[in-house]
């Protein structure tokens, strides 16, 4: 990519793949941490390690390689304390008209269950979820960060969506 070119030559440069991926990093970081605050610091460290590593950039996808570097800066966050994983995070995003009290409580408490769910899946699938969706990640780049090849994250996020469905169908927790 010449912008990763670019950066290599003048770090200055770098702005433009922050400006572009740091809402990416900011929700991925958001989606896996306890706290704003938290994701805002980790976001903060991601993007000085990747300024700081760009000469170690490899080509392939820039997207990539940054959330590889979050998904070990994450990583490296639950190593320093204990395991939380935070899906708890429950923003209702309202629209600006009026909705009826009734369909707000019915939204709120369908994402309530949806949260739940996923809370139920083993670490490793919670990942894959939320570099895929909060992270907006191809199955490619995924596969990238995890070390799997596209078409086995496919299957497996097939098989996630599949499971979750029918459990939220059900209206129960695994």
């Amino acid at each position: 990519m010449r912008i990763m070119q670019a950066a290599r030559a003048d770090l200055a440069r770098f702005a433009p793949l922050y400006d572009r991926y740091m809402p990416r990093i900011y929700h991925y970081c958001l989606r896996r941490v306890e706290s704003e605050e938290a994701a805002e610091d980790l976001t903060s460290t991601i993007f000085t390690r990747a300024l700081n590593g760009v000469q170690d950039y490899r080509n392939g996808s820039v997207a990539a390689w940054l959330f590889r570097i979050a998904h070990n800066a994450v990583a490296n966050h639950y190593r320093a304390r204990r395991p939380q994983i935070s899906f708890e995070r429950e923003d209702i995003d309202l629209p600006a008209e009026t909705e009826e009290p009734l369909d707000i409580l019915l939204q709120a408490e369908q994402q309530r269950l949806i949260l739940e769910l996923v809370k139920t899946l083993p670490d490793e699938q919670q990942e894959l979820l939320t570099l895929k969706i909060a992270g907006g990640l191809t199955a490619e780049e995924v596969g990238a960060v995890l070390g799997k090849s596209a078409g086995a994250v496919r299957v497996e996020l097939h098989r996630i969506i599949n499971r979750l469905r029918k459990q939220f169908a059900e209206g129960r927790l695994a």
